[in-house]
């Protein structure tokens, strides 16, 4: 039975007198023998509105396995419904099956529906009906305090035996269909299994779990869920003791499962010491000064960095997952870089320019740049290396990188509220020179944020080798 809100319009006799509109209450928390169906508690109230000959006006029915105990009840949308009805004076009472439908989270749970009613101006003796009749506010407070209890108690009672069944390996049913095996594990799904031990395989011989994602995803293998696989996904699943014929509770192995293992413990503990997380590795320092400012004139793309294995440096509107681009520009790093220098340092040593950037209030300031912003950036660029190697999975790549881009804004804005003034900054062509090449990257890069909005590299018109300067356009920031 799903969640429902329905209106009901009864025929009824003119002869019986009304004592007042009511919203029937129904919630289940868990589906089990010997519980109230949401079916039976509904028919149940009704009857209880009859003989109290109030009229009903709604029926609210929370989804199956609602909890009433969980933040105390507050997060259950048909009861929020239900308070709104009341404050906006549509209804004079509510009727449930019993109290604990209501809530199970004491005193504070029930607040809500306490204060609703005496805002809208109703009696509180009046306010709330189970299939035994009137609730008064002093027995509302005494069912209150006994239905969190209860919860309690059966809270210990299910963790006991949760621990127990967990010892004796019987499987953990619930939630998502474990992949690899059916709903309740007693079979095999055979495809899955084939695909767990072909991603062991390639695991275990070298390849990354990231590989063999984008090799299922362009064949449209589907997970569980039927969406694409991350590499979060499918490391969870080849290192889970599950597939081992392992039961764990609460994060621990606790004994044998009682079920058919896909892969055998020796494997398990190979795969587990494989995709085990890697030690951070100390990073070099930046070695391309130029991106985040460079933009691919043919999808507008930003361009990256790229090392050839002779280590040849260029850069480059590279394609693939989480890269973004059209992979059909690229231009050497060495010539564009003394270009952007030679640009930058003429620009500066320039007095009529010089002048317009004295008054324009820079994105970052040369030799002001905080620790706090070059370690952001820093990283940022982590964080990218370890998407493309497959470390970690496009949603994650996406939530920390939204959140890096969003300090970094917050500290690029805050270093432009304490500029450094452009006095500070050489006015000779050779000293600017000097400076650029003595002070390092991120020296560099102030200097290039003051100056330019962004580098558009256009394809290339010849194959030579010669940078050909006439393939950039530049965007001033004045």
């Amino acid at each position: 039975m799903t969640a429902r809100t329905r209106t009901r319009s009864d025929d009824r006799s003119p002869a019986v007198a009304l004592r007042g509109r009511a919203a029937l209450y129904a919630r289940q928390s868990i589906t089990r023998e010997g519980s109230a169906s949401l079916d039976v508690q509904v028919e149940a109230c009704r009857e209880a509105a009859a003989r109290l000959k109030l009229e009903v006006v709604t029926e609210l029915v929370e989804a199956p396995s609602t909890s009433g105990y969980s933040n105390r009840g507050r997060n259950r949308p048909k009861f929020g419904e239900l308070l709104d009805l009341i404050r906006r004076g549509e209804v004079d009472c509510v009727v449930a099956y019993k109290t604990d439908r209501l809530s199970r989270g004491g005193g504070p749970g029930w607040a809500p529906l306490v204060d609703a009613f005496e805002e809208a101006g109703r009696d509180p003796d009046r306010a709330v009906a189970t299939t035994d009749g009137w609730v008064s506010e002093f027995e509302i407070g005494i069912r209150s305090a006994m239905d969190r209890e209860e919860s309690k108690k059966t809270s210990d009672r299910m963790q006991a035996v949760r621990a127990r069944e967990a010892k004796e390996g019987v499987p953990r049913i619930g939630g998502r269909r474990p992949y690899g095996f059916t709903r309740d594990m007693s079979e095999h799904v055979a495809e899955e299994v084939e695909r767990i031990r072909e991603a062991a395989d390639r695991v275990l011989a070298g390849e990354s779990v990231w590989s063999i994602c984008t090799d299922w995803n362009k064949c449209g293998v589907p997970t569980v869920m039927g969406k694409a696989w991350t590499v979060q996904t499918l490391t969870t699943i080849l290192t889970s003791p599950r597939i081992a014929g392992f039961r764990t509770h609460r994060g621990q192995v606790v004994g044998e499962g009682q079920w058919n293992r896909i892969i055998d413990e020796d494997r398990h503990d190979a795969l587990v010491a494989a995709l085990a997380p890697r030690p951070s590795k100390p990073r070099k320092g930046r070695t391309y000064p130029l991106v985040g400012f460079l933009v691919c004139g043919k999808c507008g793309g930003s361009m990256r960095s790229l090392t050839r294995e002779n280590g040849g440096r260029s850069y480059a509107c590279r394609k693939g997952p989480g890269m973004g681009g059209c992979g059909g520009i690229r231009i050497q790093a060495n010539g564009l870089e003394a270009y952007v220098r030679d640009l930058i340092c003429g620009m500066l040593a320039d007095p009529v320019t010089r002048a317009a950037m004295a008054e324009l209030t820079p994105a970052s300031t040369p030799g002001a740049m905080s620790d706090a912003l070059i370690d952001l950036r820093l990283r940022r660029d982590r964080l990218i290396d370890l998407y493309t190697g497959g470390d970690i999975d496009r949603d994650t790549f996406r939530s920390r990188q939204a959140k890096l881009d969003d300090q970094i804004h917050a500290a690029n804005v805050q270093g432009a509220n304490g500029a450094a003034p452009m006095s500070t900054i050489p006015s000779t062509f050779a000293e600017l020179l000097a400076i650029w090449d003595e002070s390092g990257i991120d020296f560099q890069r102030g200097l290039i944020e003051v100056v330019l909005e962004k580098l558009t590299v256009r394809p290339a018109t010849s194959r030579g080798r010669a940078f050909d300067s006439g393939r950039i356009g530049v965007g001033l920031r004045a």
